[in-house]
This record gives C-alpha cells, structure tokens and sequence, in this order.
C-alpha cells in the first residue's frame, strides 16, 4: 500500500514538474519570441527622443531626422535585429520630422515626427488616457476614432496608457495584433507612457517593449528603477505608479521614492497613474479584501493602494489619480482621507467640494486639499459592475477614453464614450480665492 501512495505521489510530482516546465517555456517563448515591428517613439525628454524597432534579418540601422530645413543622420554602431537609436542635443518643445531606414523591413514613413517636452507653464497641454485598451475588435477601434473626431486634428501632447495594454497575457505577438497594429498611426508621431497591468504582466514582453526613465531624465526624481518614475510636461508631474508588480506597503520601495518626489515637485498640477484603483465598484471591488492577490501582502492590491498609497498622494495634495482594472468609468467629486470600505464613507467627512461639475483648489497647495478619482478602464471591453462605491458617484457602464486638457489656471477631464459623446466632465480650477466658484 505505502509502495502504491509511493508512486501516485512521484506520477503527480512528475506531472506538476512536467507542467511547470512547459509552462516556463510558454511563457519565455511568448515573451522573445521575435515579430518584426515599425518604428515607434520612446524615452521622450526636453533634448532628447528614442527610436524603437525590429527588422526581419541583422542590420545596421539609421534615423534621418530634421527641423526645419536642418537635417541630421544617426546610425547604429552594430548590426542587430533588435534596433532603438536615441537621439539627443535636441531643442526643447520642438516638433522635428524623421525617418527610419532599413533594408529588410518596408517602413511606413510617411507623416513621421516627434516632438521633445517642454516646460511652457502657459501652453495648453492635451493628454489621452485610455485603459484596457489591449482587446482588438470594434470596441477599441470606436474609442480610438471618437478621442480622434473630438480632438477635431489637434495634436497630443502626451498618451498615457493604464495597463492591461494587449490581451490576454501581454506576449510580443499579442502587443503586435492589438497595441502596434490598431494604433500605427499615432505611434509615428506620439510616445506612449504606460504603466504594467496585470494582464501585461503574465509575460515578460512588456519591459522589453518600452523604455522608461531610470533616472529622472524626463521629470521628478531618480527612481533607479523602469517599474515607477516621473513625467514632467508644461506645469504638469505625473507619477507613473507600478500598481501589479511593486511592494505596496507603506515603507516598501515605491512610497520611499513618491515621497521624496512629492516633496520636491514644484509643478503646478500633479497627477497619478497607475492600474488598480483604490475606489471601484465595476467589475472589480475596492471592498473585497482579496481583490488583485498581491504576493507581497495578505490584502489585495486595491486595499493596499487605498491603505498605504493614497494618504501619501494626498498628503502632497495629488489633483488627479487615474487608474483602469475595472473596465467601467467611474469618477468621484474632490474628497480626501477615506482609507476604508465603501460603507464607512461619510459625504460630511470626506468631500471637500460637493459639486457635480466645477471645482476649485488653492494656489498654496497644502496637504490634504482634495483629490479627484476617476477610473477609466473601458478603452476596448466593459465588465457589468453594481457601480454602487458612494465615493463614486458618476459611473456609467459605457466604452470611451479621456481627454485631459490642461491649462494653466484649469484642468477639464472629459469621459468620450464610443459614440463620441461627452459623457462625463469635470473642470479643476487653481486660484488664490474659490470663493467665487
């Protein structure tokens, strides 16, 4: 009998290691697995830009680039299949056009630019958030050309993605069909500043893919890491927050350097990004404790979030926090200090403004002055939520993405669904007297 437990054991021991294995392998295949790729934009600074791409066979590759009528050619040093030229001694906020040129993969170049940073605290900035966008098929490609009719030809000045970025695992193909494909157009002329979901994360492509700040070159502080940094656009600092794959706990890594970055940001307007949201009620629940399993704590990354890093965003009085996961529009009016469950919210002791569509904060920004939280995840699919969270009143069970227009004394967050309505908005003042609001 005991020789018969003896060899069920080792035939279910040899199965498990057996899938492990295979698993592993899956897994590192569709994380390098090589596809060729178009050039993309990366590593955007005020002096400086990056170029990504990949070529069917090992070559040296070269970006032509110019600004007006002055022209410039960058070539790699090795031969590879793997390209990314950076180009640097840039001029500040200035629009250059460029192209790519390879022997072995056929480059669109048509209507090719980049533009660097600046740090113009009066020029009207416009930023395109969109989550969960990484689903192919007509929900995405609604969203897509409703945020395109509504910007009536504009250009953007800054597109921020908030995870869950190719379905369902995130694999170099997978990021190809449904991130590089749908959005070619706008990849030719715009830098996409993402932070990792947890879909991105079941494979290792995502890192690989983009490129991110190590030490402050775009804006904020060091970080020294890929997972967390900060972006500085006009009067804007944007935390890039790694809610999937970081320590969320109040003394882990991550919330030593946001508030060493909060301390020492100057700009106006702060905003934060980052996947799971503290507060939600659309698909995923801010009350279930268990909600986004996080190997680094027994709370799930939601309670985490709303327990250890909200009260560091709004101690250094954070505007903004836009977050995906629940693939819903919900949005909250300006509140602060609610760390709990959605039942111990208290309209008297957590809303600092009560209005639906207008609000105002203080020129002397000052700890706990009241934050808008607006999750956005339904760039692609929608999840059927009860969209009950007190603290988020205006929910709606709709496609769309956002626009964020900033300006130098507002900010107007507007909610585009797919039918390219205005379906929620808000505007954000900052003046030395909110008494006339």
């Amino acid at each position: 009998m005991i020789k018969y437990f003896k060899y069920i054991f080792l035939t279910l021991f040899l199965i498990v290691s057996l899938y492990g294995i295979g698993r592993l392998g899956v897994v590192s295949y569709d994380s390098y697995i090589f596809t060729p790729r178009q050039p993309y934009l990366q590593m955007q600074t005020t002096n400086s830009i990056m170029i990504k791409w990949q070529s069917p066979q090992v070559e040296r590759g070269c970006v032509q680039y110019s600004l007006n009528s002055s022209q410039k050619k960058v070539c790699e040093d090795k031969e590879s299949r793997y390209h990314s030229i950076s180009i640097k001694n840039l001029e500040e906020g200035r629009t250059y056009s460029y192209n790519v040129q390879s022997k072995s993969l056929e480059i669109d170049n048509m209507h090719r630019s980049f533009t660097t940073l600046n740090s113009d605290l009066n020029k009207t900035q416009n930023i395109w958030i969109m989550g969960d966008s990484g689903e192919l098929g007509k929900g995405q490609k609604e969203v897509y050309t409703a945020m395109q009719i509504y910007m009536q030809g504009k250009s953007l000045d800054l597109w921020i993605l908030l995870g869950d970025n190719a379905y369902s695992s995130g694999s170099q193909k997978q990021y190809n069909t449904s991130f590089f494909e749908p959005y070619k157009d706008l990849l030719k002329t715009t830098v996409p500043w993402a932070v990792i979901g947890n879909h991105d994360a079941r494979r290792w492509a995502f890192y690989d893919i983009f490129d991110f700040p190590l030490q402050g070159e775009s804006g904020g502080i060091s970080s020294g890491t890929e997972k967390f940094y900060a972006l500085e656009q006009g009067n804007i600092h944007i935390l890039m927050l790694d809610s999937e794959t970081t320590d969320l706990s109040k003394d882990g890594e991550m919330a030593q350097w946001l508030q060493k970055d909060l301390k020492a940001n100057t700009k106006k307007w702060t905003i934060a990004i980052l996947h799971h949201p503290p507060y939600t009620d659309g698909g995923h629940s801010s009350d279930d404790p268990f909600d986004s399993h996080s190997r680094f704590s027994l709370n799930g990354k939601l309670f985490s979030i709303r327990e250890n890093i909200v009260p560091i965003l709004e101690k250094y009085d954070v505007d903004l926090v836009y977050s995906g996961h629940s693939h819903v529009y919900e949005r909250s009016k300006l509140i602060h200090k609610h760390y709990g469950t959605s039942d111990s919210f208290d309209i008297n002791k957590h809303i600092v403004q009560d209005n639906e569509k207008k609000y105002c904060k203080s020129l002397d920004s000052k700890p706990f002055g009241g934050t808008i939280y607006t999750v956005t995840g339904s760039a692609a699919k929608l999840d059927h939520g009860a969209l009950s969270h007190p603290a988020l009143p205006f929910a709606y069970e709709k496609l769309g993405s956002v626009i964020l227009r900033v300006q130098s004394h507002s900010l107007t967050s507007s909610f585009i669904n797919n039918e390219g309505l205005v379906q929620d908005q808000f505007i954000l003042y900052k003046k030395k007297d909110c008494s006339s609001l």
